[in-house]
């Protein structure tokens, strides 16, 4: 029951983290350059973050899985290649 526990908030948590600390940086950044320094407001930037959290999140939890079956994918690829050449 714990391991359940723990795989549930890691399946949620770190996207979650993620996803805010990414559109956290980049809406701001967008932002900055669509209005510049003199132009942007809180608001201005609290919205257009909001906008692209809620677009991030969800993309995270279907992609991320993907990602991490792709990435293992790879290294076992590699790990049997790196194994029939040291033979």
């Amino acid at each position: 029951m714990i391991q359940i526990k723990i795989s549930l908030i890691e399946k949620v948590l770190m996207p979650l983290i993620l996803s805010i600390l990414m559109t956290f940086v980049i809406s701001l950044v967008s932002t900055l350059k669509a209005l510049g320094f003199n132009d942007i407001t809180l608001v201005g930037w609290m919205s257009a973050w909001l906008w692209s959290w809620l677009i991030a999140f969800p993309t995270l939890l279907i992609v991320l899985p993907i990602v991490k079956k792709f990435i293992q994918i790879l290294i076992m690829k590699q790990h049997a290649n790196a194994n029939q050449t040291a033979r």
